[in-house]
């Protein structure tokens, strides 16, 4: 899936979520607060960071599935962006997951076509927010996540906000042609050093002409 631009309408977004490839793991981490005002009354559930279904991605406290701990989170409904973060409409991380902080983040599609925004449980409008969840020995591709920039809005007039997910692309190392350009560039210029020091040497074993 290539990466996916949805246009933004806010000057800037109150949640920023970062993606991105730490090592062997994928980190999840990010930070900001929400304007709810406008938003419908929340549905309470328990839920959890190491799942991604229904393109759902949140950054907070190691929480799992089937076993203890689960996290209650607020779902908020009436956000608009796109349907679809990842390839894969199911990925539940069996590994440990480690993280720390709020649990909060999106649901791109929750089965019925809605975007839902999840937040902290009884969260209050304008709250700060701070979490990070970590899918060790996972990549960016297992996930079925590819780089790109999403954006999800709310609101009217002064209650306008918006949630931004950032999957950042994996560093590419540089070339190795690139990285030893200065080396061959000495070895070159060594060897015609070498090769017009012989040329001298092989013309002084001649005697020059008296003529």
């Amino acid at each position: 899936m290539g990466a996916i631009f949805w246009p933004s309408i806010a000057a800037h977004s109150a949640i920023v979520l970062t993606v991105k490839q730490d090592g062997n793991d994928v980190v999840v981490s990010g930070s900001g607060s929400a304007n709810t005002t406008d938003l419908p009354t929340p549905t309470s559930i328990l839920d959890y960071t190491n799942v991604l279904y229904f393109n759902q991605i949140y950054a907070g406290p190691a929480a799992f599935e089937d076993i203890p701990p689960a996290f209650p989170v607020d779902q908020w409904s009436g956000i608009t962006g796109p349907h679809s973060i990842s390839n894969d409409p199911l990925i539940i991380a069996t590994n440990p997951t480690s993280g720390s902080g709020d649990l909060f983040g999106v649901v791109a599609d929750n089965g019925s076509g809605e975007s839902l925004l999840v937040l902290p449980l009884n969260y209050v409008s304008g709250s700060s927010l701070s979490g990070t969840s970590r899918f060790e020995d996972y990549t960016l591709s297992d996930l079925g996540l590819s780089p790109g920039v999403f954006f999800w809005s709310w609101g009217t007039n002064g209650n306008v906000d918006s949630f931004e997910l950032k999957i950042e692309a994996v560093p590419v190392p540089a070339p190795l042609p690139l990285a030893g350009g200065a080396v061959a560039w000495r070895l070159a210029k060594r060897l015609r050093r070498v090769s017009r020091g012989q040329r001298l040497q092989n013309f002084s074993k001649f005697p020059r002409s008296t003529q």
